[in-house]
């Protein structure tokens, strides 16, 4: 069992993301629009100096020669409208942030349940090895399922193989969050083959348990659809252990 020590708590600026994302669309906007763009207003300024009696092609306002700075002027341009098309492109909420995701994946129900409902309670310690707290570790039921999902994927068991699922209900009574292998507490034995014990294969290791709190989890094991004879050892690796008989109707 891990400790974890009380987070510190950062603000993050939002939306880095989102002007990483419009930077690299206005980098590879079309060199044709943007130049286009930029004669329109060009032309604009040009028929907004003609109202104003400024017609010759050599004019100037205050000693600025319009004829002799394209270049200058042809810049200016270009940045007012990279400005005004990155205050377009940010009012624009995020394709990531409109996607909600409608799908949910659906597994077949189990096979069969069994009630089990047995509380076991180990010692919390530190890095130390001083005991700090209690952990309550309560196997609640087993489910035998042709389907499951790890990993936020579909898992199917291929002919002549089911999945052994233990549904677990771990409580924190430390005032700090921790983290636990629930995978070290178990282990089966099939076909009363006492000698060999099995680790579970399916877990969410490690699990994290806010202080106070109780966190539902699970672990389980692959078998062939002829085991029989289902023995459950729960303890510490080091310390004592209980065994638990079960058969599935």
């Amino acid at each position: 069992m891990k400790l974890i020590p009380k987070p510190f708590f950062v603000s993050v600026a939002k939306g880095i993301g989102n002007k990483r994302k419009i930077l690299i669309r206005m980098f590879y906007l079309s060199k044709k629009v943007v130049v286009r763009l930029k004669q329109l207003l060009a032309f604009l300024f040009l028929k907004v100096f003609k109202r104003f009696g400024l017609e010759d092609r050599n004019f100037s306002i205050k000693g600025f020669n319009f004829n002799k700075n394209k270049k200058l002027l042809g810049g200016f341009l270009l940045i007012l409208l990279s400005t005004a098309a990155f205050i377009f492109f940010s009012k624009l909420p995020s394709k990531s942030n409109e996607k909600v995701s409608s799908e949910k994946l659906d597994v077949k129900e189990a096979k069969s349940v069994l009630e089990i409902n047995r509380e076991f309670t180990f010692p919390l310690r530190d890095n130390n090895g001083v005991d700090v707290g209690k952990v309550k570790y309560m196997i609640e039921k087993a489910e035998l399922r042709d389907e499951i999902i790890v990993k936020g994927q579909r898992a199917t068991a291929i002919k002549g193989r089911t999945f052994l699922i233990l549904i677990l209900k771990i409580t924190n009574e430390f005032k700090q969050a921790v983290e636990i292998e629930t995978r070290d507490y178990v282990r089966l034995s099939v076909n009363g083959n006492m000698d060999e014990w099995l680790a579970p294969d399916i877990h969410n290791d490690p699990v994290k348990t806010q202080a106070i709190s109780t966190k539902y989890t699970r672990v389980g094991f692959p078998l062939s659809e002829t085991d029989r004879g289902l023995v459950l050892r729960v303890g510490e690796i080091d310390g004592k252990k209980e065994e638990i008989s079960f058969k599935f109707k």
